[in-house]
């Protein structure tokens, strides 16, 4: 089987809001407040923030609550600019500002392959 090529390599983060923070001011705080890291890099080229609002087809939040909130996404041309760019973002603080409003950070480097 051949593969693809790849289309673009992204940086994916799930968040988990602290305990005690609502739904609410956890989109406020990346709109407002985190969301101005990643948009200051050059070499992220989209920068997308996905809140989780319901489980999909056969899966059911495990108390009611979904392990993650939110799910980050930096795109970037080729694997050193995404290295390059999250490199930026450690320097300017962009991980540790989730400190405030995180419990759980998974941070992730992918290949994104178009598939349709």
């Amino acid at each position: 089987m051949s593969v693809g090529k790849v289309e673009a390599y992204k940086g994916i983060v799930l968040l988990k809001r602290k305990e005690g923070m609502s739904r609410e001011d956890f989109l406020e705080w990346l709109l407002k407040s985190h969301s101005r890291y990643s948009r200051s890099v050059p070499e992220v080229l989209r920068y997308t923030g996905s809140l989780v609002v319901a489980p999909g087809p056969r899966y059911e939040f495990p108390d009611g609550e979904p392990p993650f909130d939110l799910i980050n996404e930096i795109w970037c041309r080729d694997r050193a600019s995404l290295e390059k760019a999250y490199a930026q973002l450690v320097s300017m603080g962009g991980p540790d500002s989730t400190l405030s409003a995180v419990s759980q950070r998974i941070p992730l480097y992918c290949e994104e392959y178009i598939l349709k």
